[in-house]
């Protein structure tokens, strides 16, 4: 089963309110992966150079990581904004 078969089976006929904060806690985890990941390359970015294959320069493979860091803070920074605030509230009154 698919990831959208699951959701849609298990959460579709939920309120808008609560796909917010269902949409809050699915999102969290692969952003966190992300956030993690470019974190690792990031650190790890001078060390990885040297190892890239002739076709990939260095400065695209630090170009790419510095898009995948500002990626994931963009995602992390939407998911916040359309949906903190009601989980906030939700979570306030005992629902999950």
């Amino acid at each position: 089963m698919t990831i959208f078969d699951d959701l849609r089976k298990r959460y579709g006929a939920s309120s808008a309110e609560q796909k917010l904060i269902i949409l809050r806690h699915e999102l969290l985890r692969p952003i966190v992966t992300v956030e993690s990941s470019a974190h690792l390359l990031q650190t790890s970015s001078d060390r990885i150079c040297d190892c890239l294959p002739e076709e990939v320069s260095a400065e695209e493979f630090k170009n790419t990581v510095i898009w995948l860091t500002e990626a994931a803070r963009d995602l992390h920074q939407i998911l916040d904004a359309l949906t903190l605030d009601t989980s906030r509230v939700q979570e306030q009154h005992g629902i999950e």
